[in-house]
């Protein structure tokens, strides 16, 4: 996979894809140590009229390509123009960062909405396979403390991790599972961990990356080691005790065991929907399909 970062955000999450080896990784930002370096530009409104030619140094044909970016530069304002020149002959997915919205000025936070509502409305059309939300927030929360040095560092780890186990998941067999493939239009998604308490299954929590309105369907992705799914008799039972518990009227919800190396049990997990995910004032009118 190819993850393109546009922005301080994008170039730092692209970096930390670039330790897994299954990534090719490029930072567009207007800094000089950025792989790929454009012109800065005053406004939101004039890196989409102005966003260079970048087709010469992004080679990309046939490859399934991430683009990530956080609204609250003004960099993302060229965003769908990357977007443009990378969906040729490309298989897009977008991962959106949100920021703090409550430290931003009112200019900042309608350039976020704009950004983040203009990338779902392209996913939910189609232009884009998936978009991946993400509240810096909710991950500071689902981590618990986090130092002031390395704060970022921190954050982008935990989603990049996530993001890459679930995608090697999708490519792997389940030594258990009940797949069930999501709706069509639900292409909108967050990502998030369930904390396994090793003393107490009831202690059992999800944690989720964004507050995610409407979900449609949700996969658990549970990471098991060899040992555990020789001899742990309770596993199974723990394991279906919880998934049946998240079901509710309208929601899919399905999960598969896969054997790891790693001694520790883990779970990750992804939910999908069809609705646009905006601000309190515009959730009413949104359709969901």
């Amino acid at each position: 996979m190819i993850v393109v970062g546009l922005g301080k955000a994008g170039c730092n999450i692209a970096k930390a894809f670039s330790k897994f080896p299954q990534y090719e990784t490029y930072g567009i930002d207007t800094h000089k140590e950025a792989d790929i370096t454009i012109k800065k530009r005053k406004s939101h409104e004039e890196y989409d009229e102005a966003f260079p030619d970048l087709r010469r140094k992004l080679k990309v044909k046939g490859e399934d390509v991430l683009v990530v970016t956080c609204g609250a530069g003004q960099i993302s304002g060229g965003i769908l123009r990357l977007m443009e020149q990378l969906s040729t002959h490309n298989r897009l997915r977008v991962l959106y960062i949100q920021p703090d919205v409550s430290l931003m000025s009112e200019n900042q936070k309608k350039q976020e909405k704009i950004v983040k509502n203009v990338l779902q409305e392209y996913t939910r059309s189609g232009l884009v396979e998936r978009i991946y939300l993400i509240d810096n927030l909710a991950i500071e929360r689902s981590i618990g403390d986090v130092s002031i040095v390395g704060y970022y560092e921190t954050l982008n780890q935990a989603v990049v991790n996530t993001i890459h186990m679930i995608n090697v998941f999708e490519n792997s067999e389940p030594v258990l599972g009940n797949f069930i493939q999501p709706h069509e239009i639900a292409r909108i998604t967050t990502i998030g961990v369930v904390v396994m308490d090793e003393e107490d299954e009831d202690r059992d929590k999800e944690n989720w990356f964004f507050n995610l309105t409407s979900p449609r369907d949700v996969v658990y992705y549970y990471g098991i080691g060899k040992d555990d799914l020789k001899n742990d008799g309770t596993l199974f039972r723990r394991i279906n005790r919880f998934v049946k518990s998240k079901i509710e009227e309208g929601l899919n919800v399905s999960y598969g065991v896969f054997e790891t190396s790693y001694e520790q049990k883990y779970c990750y997990c992804i939910q999908y929907s069809s609705m646009v995910q905006s601000y309190g004032e515009l959730l009413d009118d949104q359709d969901i399909g």
